[in-house]
């Protein structure tokens, strides 16, 4: 695995901020995925158990007839957002949904349990799966009469098919979705939510390209020419020149790091980067540098950080 080519993609270059003397990279990073399935098969099994709390029942009838939307929609567009999420993660994955027909009705205080080893092998069959998915509850009730709670609304289980063991348990809560609901068409915008779930708990499973953001510091003429290579597609002379501008006084030094520890981070020399940018903080020292500037540099050492941690577990992932 060539590590520049499978950790970092998507770059651009953006216009000179205007209050402040650094560009701006929006690039997308590999993120590994939180769980490492075993063996090699790349297919999950998605299961909703058809779990319904006795207080969802009640508010079932005025949801359709006020919002036209149901339990059964919502974990529709969930699946539908995992399975788009999937297909569009760097290593493809095939998911196959199971339906289950017996809806069981249960007490608002029960959580519902988790599968045995026996009910997780009947659910896989003969199918050569990797991990089980199953939605243990969808809770959808109204707070008041055109609003529903959308919070910690889903129970979210998987299991290791081959063992038949629970290995994760998670509420949909820690899952993203960002978006904000239109009056218009507030239907269509809670669809919009669970499909978005639904992408988000894709790329909890499967390694996932990430959108982030670093900066590229200018304003001298070290920096400045470094951003021409840059720009021009010579990466090498950009860091030959910022490298010169790390000897030059504090502030200069400080910017030109952060524009070395970039380069670093594209070729996956992570921990060489966030030594750099520690090692300039040592060297030059907090007051000399503008809060911002410090700050940014701490920032960036810590995720520089996560992502060589991250690297050892893509390596086992991909």
């Amino acid at each position: 695995m060539t590590t520049r080519l499978t950790t970092v993609a998507g770059v651009v270059l953006l216009a000179l901020s205007a209050c402040s003397s650094y560009r701006t990279l929006h690039v997308d990073v590999l993120r590994p995925a939180a769980l490492t399935p075993r063996g090699d098969e790349n297919k999950f099994i998605f299961v909703d158990r058809g779990i319904v709390h006795a207080g969802d029942t009640l508010f079932a009838k005025d949801l359709k007839e006020t919002l036209r939307v149901t339990r059964g929609d919502l974990v529709e567009h969930f699946y539908r957002g995992l399975q788009d999420g999937l297909q569009w993660g760097i290593k493809k994955t095939r998911i196959e949904r199971l339906v289950v027909a017996r809806v069981t009705h249960v007490a608002d205080s029960l959580v519902p349990p988790a599968l045995t080893r026996e009910e997780v092998a009947a659910f896989a069959g003969d199918r050569e799966a990797s991990l089980l998915l199953t939605v243990d509850y969808c809770t959808f009730r109204l707070v008041n009469r055109n609003q529903v709670n959308l919070e910690d609304n889903m129970l979210l289980r998987v299991y290791d098919v081959a063992t038949g063991t629970l290995i994760d348990t998670l509420v949909s809560d820690r899952l993203a979705a960002e978006m904000s609901f239109t009056e218009e068409n507030y239907s269509g915008s809670i669809g919009e939510f669970f499909y978005q779930k639904g992408w988000s708990y894709a790329e909890y499973l499967t390694p996932a390209w990430i959108p982030v953001e670093r900066r590229i510091y200018a304003g001298h003429k070290l920096l400045n020419l470094g951003c021409y290579f840059l720009e021009t597609n010579r990466p090498e002379q950009a860091g030959e020149v910022w490298a010169t501008a790390l000897r030059r006084k504090p502030s200069i030094a400080a910017r030109a790091a952060v524009n070395v520890a970039w380069l670093l981070e594209r070729d996956g020399e992570f921990e060489e980067a966030a030594r750099l940018l520690e090692d300039t903080l040592d060297r030059v020292g907090s007051r000399h540098l503008r809060d911002s500037l410090r700050q940014y540099i701490r920032q960036q050492i810590e995720a520089l950080k996560q992502r060589g941690e991250d690297d050892k577990k893509l390596k086992e992932q991909l």
